[in-house]
């Protein structure tokens, strides 16, 4: 088959989008499908080479086509790059395009079949950023998002969610039937993950190596990275460490952190693989934003159980105590953390392992691949 992926955002190792958008991208190509791209440039040769071919959109640094553009709801900056373009979109056997925010494309791809994946609902994603960053350009985003997104989810053949939750929402925002929407969760490569050898000797106990990756300047991630330091790690009267791990943290919570002792910050790291494996435990206090937590199936992939809030497991299929701890309380949150201290050495080796076999049973690219499979090409499965 021959498809076409469009994104306005391009396939990435690093964020939690980027990282989805590469989830389509290996699902197609594990399936021997030819590939073509649009959107902005992709800076990671590994993944541009899986594309047959690519047409990168340039963005607009003209103010007054920005403004005029805006009036019609385009607020893309690469609107304008994409218009130029010269395609023969029916030569496709379908196109698949990430994000609910491209609405201008419906006008020039006719009846070649569309296959949306959802990674939020875009219209809830832009009050709650609204909400944490008030500026004129967010306001213009929330206005907008409903009726993109609607012209969008009517028009896609099929959309695709990573959560149930999500899918019941569009169909609540946009009443849609339920049977239009499939769900395939987020899921990643396999990761060359070695557990620790069961070691039953008696050893000098160690700090509980703790970790926290995500994007920093965003407000939900950082508002719940502070949280949980002043409200749990600070309490707990146990050897630790804990290393906070991401993108572009803003000043004020650099300060903050330099003065916690036994913290480490990462800025901007070009590699997460260290940290994951140096962690025992991963922490997600996550309590605002939407889609399914790229975050929780990195840490999974890597055997690290998580103590995360109920909203950072949405959409995982978490067993409370065996591979992972929900927790939503600050007690809860304390509680859990010691509980898996105190484990005893084959204790946290089950429980790693059975995190483990959860991300292969359920969120490895395997499973990805044949979920695209059977929606994209049913007639093959």
């Amino acid at each position: 088959m021959k498809l076409l992926q469009i994104t306005p955002e391009p396939p990435s190792l690093m964020s939690g989008g980027g990282i989805v958008i590469k989830q389509t991208l290996l699902s197609l190509v594990e399936n021997n499908y030819s590939v073509d791209y649009i959107g902005p440039e992709i800076e990671d040769n590994s993944l541009a080479e899986l594309y047959d071919t690519t047409y990168y959109l340039s963005p607009s640094n003209n103010i007054f086509l920005r403004i005029f553009d805006t009036l019609f709801m385009n607020t893309n900056r690469r609107y304008r790059s994409w218009l130029k373009l010269c395609i023969d979109f029916s030569a496709y056997d379908a196109i698949v395009m990430d994000f609910t925010k491209l609405h201008y494309i419906l006008k020039r791809i006719g009846n070649t079949p569309l296959f949306v994946r959802v990674h939020n609902v875009e219209y809830d994603y832009s009050q709650n950023n609204y909400r944490h960053h008030r500026n004129l350009f967010n306001l213009i985003d929330a206005c907008f998002s409903r009726p993109r997104e609607q012209l969008i989810v009517k028009r896609a053949d099929h959309l695709i969610a990573l959560t149930e939750k999500d899918k019941n929402r569009l169909c609540q925002l946009y009443h849609i039937p339920s049977e239009k929407i499939a769900v395939i969760p987020v899921c990643i490569p396999q990761k060359t993950t070695h557990l620790p050898p069961l070691d039953t000797q008696n050893h000098a106990p160690h700090p509980l190596r703790m970790l926290i990756t995500g994007s920093l300047w965003y407000g939900s991630n950082y508002e719940g990275i502070l949280w949980f330091i002043k409200n749990i790690y600070s309490r707990l009267l146990i050897p630790k460490e804990l290393c906070i791990a991401g993108a572009h943290p803003t000043p004020e919570f650099l300060e903050f952190v330099k003065k916690m002792p036994s913290i480490t910050i990462v800025n901007t790291p070009e590699n997460m693989e260290p940290y994951f494996y140096n962690a025992e435990l991963y922490i997600a206090p996550i309590f605002d934003g939407a889609g399914m937590k790229v975050k929780v199936a990195e840490a999974l992939s890597y055997a690290l159980p998580v103590v995360g809030t109920s909203h950072a497991f949405e959409g995982y299929a978490i067993q409370n105590g065996s591979n992972s701890y929900i927790v939503d309380t600050i007690d809860d949150f304390e509680k859990s953390i010691l509980d898996y201290y105190h484990l005893d050495e084959n204790q946290r080796y089950n429980m790693r392992l059975s995190s483990l076999q959860l991300f292969q049973s359920r969120y490895s690219l395997k499973r990805s691949a044949d979920l695209f499979k059977k929606l994209i090409d049913p007639m093959s499965v």
